[in-house]
């Protein structure tokens, strides 16, 4: 019934940069996974009349329209409005809805102002869902043919609500498209393009290259990826560190440390608790994350860590023997199986001609395996440094291979 999607995403934030969308990289991604594409994707701001233009463009039969953003219980929340405004269809206080508001308000302790019965308001001809990890519920329209989609913005509830939306909508799968993924770290978006160029062309495919500092995504479409796929990952080997789409580097090393039964800490200098971030970003790390230290300054290095001054003096904070005794000080400090360090030059300044800009040395000490890694990463400051915790982290997880 329903062939193809279409996606609007409102606010403001979207536009000035405030805020960093993913739901149209995960939704995209999970509808054509059931045979529904995105066909279009529009990003408008918290303007009823643009809202409602870009709703009645971006709306066709057989189309299944999702809209995101503007949900909330605010003067400024106007997409609900807009939508209804849309179809010359007025609003009403859903029983349903106003009870699923009420649940939420009070599962979460937050009182009942009467501002948020405003999330209760739907369109005439619309179905409440319950939201299953926030307040205001999601909204089903038949309309123009199509059907309307209205989720809250936040990625975390629009995530949790498309599914029970579709199911109220009756979008069934239909015949994926057979998009794989390969996710690898270390690796340089160019070469990997050219040392795959050859195999691509053996598969008759033609991959995507999706790169993030220190990470490159490979997206391959058709009937001939499945073999495409499986001669990459033999020939990228433990660079290869998933095939799941959304499975992140820590969640993959998690599994390997699981497995291994071991434990891991980390010591962090220039990523200043980025991969502590990452590893406890993954439910369950507990089981294998002990902890972490941020040392920053050298007087940290050497007070907490053991770090001797002898070798920061000869050596650098940002060199091979510092993330080596980084790595064996937080090690001994925890109690971990398994340590990692990182530390090095994320600039925009202190970068000279020996040590410039991007230079990052990482350690890892397992057992009786104690060794360190020289990178030289580009970028601006976030980039080294994101690109240095996905060098750490990969590191390890090729040791665990």
């Amino acid at each position: 019934m329903f062939s193809e999607a279409a996606l609007v995403l409102v606010g403001d934030e979207l536009l000035s940069g405030r805020t960093r969308d993913v739901n149209l990289y995960r939704f995209s991604g999970l509808l054509a996974e059931m045979g529904i594409p995105v066909v279009l994707a529009r990003v408008v701001r918290d303007v009823p009349s643009e809202i409602s233009a870009a709703v009645e463009e971006s709306l066709a039969g057989g189309r299944v329209l999702i809209v995101t953003g503007g949900m909330g219980p605010t003067d400024d929340d106007v997409t609900v409005r807009a939508v209804a405004d849309t179809f010359d269809l007025s609003l009403f206080r859903s029983p349903a809805a106003e009870e699923m508001v009420r649940e939420k308000q009070q599962e979460y302790g937050l009182g009942m102002p009467m501002s948020a019965l405003k999330q209760a308001d739907i369109p005439i001809g619309a179905t409440p869902v319950l939201n299953p990890s926030g307040i205001a519920p999601g909204i089903v329209l038949p309309a123009g043919g199509g059907i309307i989609i209205c989720l809250p913005g936040v990625p975390v509830e629009s995530s949790a609500l498309l599914m029970p939306c579709l199911k109220v909508a009756g979008v069934q799968p239909g015949k994926g498209t057979q998009t794989r993924f390969i996710r690898t770290w270390g690796l340089k978006e160019n070469d990997l393009f050219d040392s795959l160029r050859s195999l691509a062309s053996r598969h008759d495919v033609v991959p995507a290259f999706l790169p993030s500092p220190g990470r490159v995504d490979i997206k391959v479409v058709g009937a001939r990826s499945h073999g495409f796929c499986g001669d990459v990952i033999e020939k990228l080997g433990l660079h290869v560190y998933s095939s799941i789409r959304d499975e992140t580097l820590e969640e993959a090393l998690g599994r390997r440390l699981i497995s291994s039964r071991l434990t891991l800490a980390t010591a962090e200098s220039c990523t200043g608790g980025g991969m502590g971030s990452g590893i406890t970003a993954v439910p369950g790390a507990s089981c294998w994350y002990v902890g972490g230290v941020i040392c920053y300054s050298n007087d940290m290095k050497t007070g907490l860590l053991g770090v001797r001054e002898k070798t920061l003096k000869t050596y650098g904070a940002v060199s091979e023997q510092t993330a080596l005794e980084m790595a064996r000080g937080v090690r001994r400090i925890t109690g971990a199986d398994c340590s990692l360090s990182v530390t090095g030059i994320a600039g925009p300044d202190g970068g000279t001609d020996e040590k410039p800009v991007g230079t990052v040395w990482t350690a890892v000490c397992c057992g009786e395996f104690e060794e360190a890694f020289l990178w030289r990463l580009g970028g601006d400051r976030e980039s080294i440094r994101e690109g240095a915790c996905a060098r750490g982290l990969g590191t390890l997880f090729e040791l665990l291979s």
